[in-house]
């Protein structure tokens, strides 16, 4: 038995919204990031056809829609406040990417999606530097690219 290579290699970086050409980039100062990937289901109690009565009934389940939800933590950095601050005062959609940098023989790529800035919280204590929090939520569709 062998033991497994594992990854450190997540990141969640943010668009600026260039036109033709976005540039996505590592919000400085972040130092922990989560994904969570969601397939939200619908379902259905399903009768047998030829004994609706006497059997069990199943239970169908389908996947309805799909959503994807980010937080980021870290330190305060002065070269990405300005940014977090105008998402959290504007509201609007940016594209996200959430990137696994592994080559593509270990499964890396991306996935890119427009979001949304659920909350961003500040926060310091004594003479500590600020520490944040931000909660990203998927906007719409997520698509994946592998890595080249």
């Amino acid at each position: 038995m062998s033991d497994p290579t594992l990854t450190n290699k997540l990141l969640i970086l943010l668009g600026d919204g260039g036109d033709p050409t976005e540039t996505f980039s590592h919000p400085c100062g972040a130092n922990g990031s989560e994904v969570t990937f969601t397939n939200n289901t619908g379902e259905a109690v399903v009768l047998d056809c030829t004994d609706p009565l006497g059997l069990v009934a199943a239970i169908k389940r389908w996947t309805e829609s799909q959503d994807t939800s980010m937080n980021i933590s870290g330190r305060v950095a002065s070269e990405s406040f300005a940014t977090w601050r105008a998402w959290a005062d504007g509201g609007e959609i940016k594209n996200v990417r959430i990137a696994v940098t592994e080559s593509a023989a270990w499964g890396g790529g991306h996935w890119e999606l427009p979001a949304i800035l659920g909350e961003f919280q500040m926060g310091r204590e004594d003479k500590a530097t600020v520490t944040f929090t931000a909660s990203i939520t998927g906007a719409g569709r997520r698509s994946w690219t592998a890595a080249a």
